[in-house]
């Protein structure tokens, strides 16, 4: 196997096992597919790939958690949930961050990424559950009560985000460290 093939091989196997924390159990929004989605776009070589190899993992994830775990909620199969288009968008701007990444590869720069797009994803989607919902009145103090509402998700994401990316980028550091031509 080529040293790309390999390398190739271990970013994908780290996204895998980032996906796959979402099927064990967690607290709300604490999984590693916010780490993952950064780590993809800063490590996936081409940036349509990475767009392309996260998108599908989030898809074929969700199906199987949509249809399986949380199949009672739903009538029939379910390809999408209602927000699934602002989650996603949260989630490109985790690997736009990560993709810039590569310019500023320190652990400070994978701290603020971090943050920022768990900020990125807490504002989307929770300007969508107000806009979207009854849940919440259309003002800016409804707006307000769903970000408040929406706060210890994003507590559980940020530091979810924080400890995955750290160990994703702690192992590709010391994968590349090992094989210095990747890195």
């Amino acid at each position: 196997m080529s040293k790309h093939s390999s390398y190739t091989l271990f970013i994908v196997s780290l996204i895998a096992l980032g996906v796959f924390s979402r099927f064990i159990p967690h607290p709300p929004n604490a999984t590693a597919i916010g780490a993952v989605a950064l780590f993809g776009g800063f490590a996936l070589k081409n940036f349509r790939t990475s767009i392309l190899i996260l998108f599908l993992s989030l898809f074929i994830s969700d199906i199987a958690i949509n249809n399986l775990i949380y199949a009672s909620y739903h009538e029939g199969f379910v390809w999408f949930t209602s927000g699934a288009t602002f989650i996603y968008a949260g989630f490109f701007i985790s690997i736009v961050v990560g993709h810039f990444l590569k310019q500023r590869y320190t652990i400070s720069g994978i701290a603020a990424g971090s943050l920022l797009s768990v900020l990125a994803f807490f504002v989307i989607t929770n300007a969508a559950v107000w806009a979207s919902s009854v849940m919440y009145p259309k003002t800016i103090s409804g707006l307000m009560t769903a970000y408040a509402a929406g706060i210890p998700f994003a507590l559980n994401q940020l530091l979810a985000t924080m400890l995955y990316a750290a160990i994703l980028f702690g192992a590709h550091a010391l994968y590349t460290r090992k094989t210095p031509t990747l890195a």
